[in-house]
């Protein structure tokens, strides 16, 4: 399989189904995810990644489909194709 885009390896909070985990790799098709829980390789996933921006926190909302599984020390890494992604919109909070 040829690799279209470049990876950064980076490491931010990932949401899985409440399940808290970190992204190993991000590209622009794809990200790497290290989980506590298996995922079946052709599901669909929603998952959140959060990153820090000068202007606070952004949330993502991504939708993937799981290309490859690994088993890990302790862990499950799964590799998803993007299939969407959205910023999250800021909630004002004062009110």
């Amino acid at each position: 399989q040829i690799r279209t885009s470049d990876r950064v390896k980076t490491e931010l909070p990932v949401t899985i189904n409440g399940v808290q985990g970190i992204t190993r790799d991000v590209s622009a098709s794809g990200i790497f995810l290290e989980v506590n829980s298996p995922q079946e390789p052709g599901s669909t996933i929603e998952f959140l990644v959060k990153l820090d921006s000068p202007t606070g926190q952004l949330t993502f909302s991504c939708e993937g489909e799981v290309v490859r599984t690994e088993e890990l020390e302790e862990k499950y890494g799964i590799a998803t194709k993007i299939l969407s992604m959205y910023l999250v919109p800021l909630l004002d909070e004062k009110k």
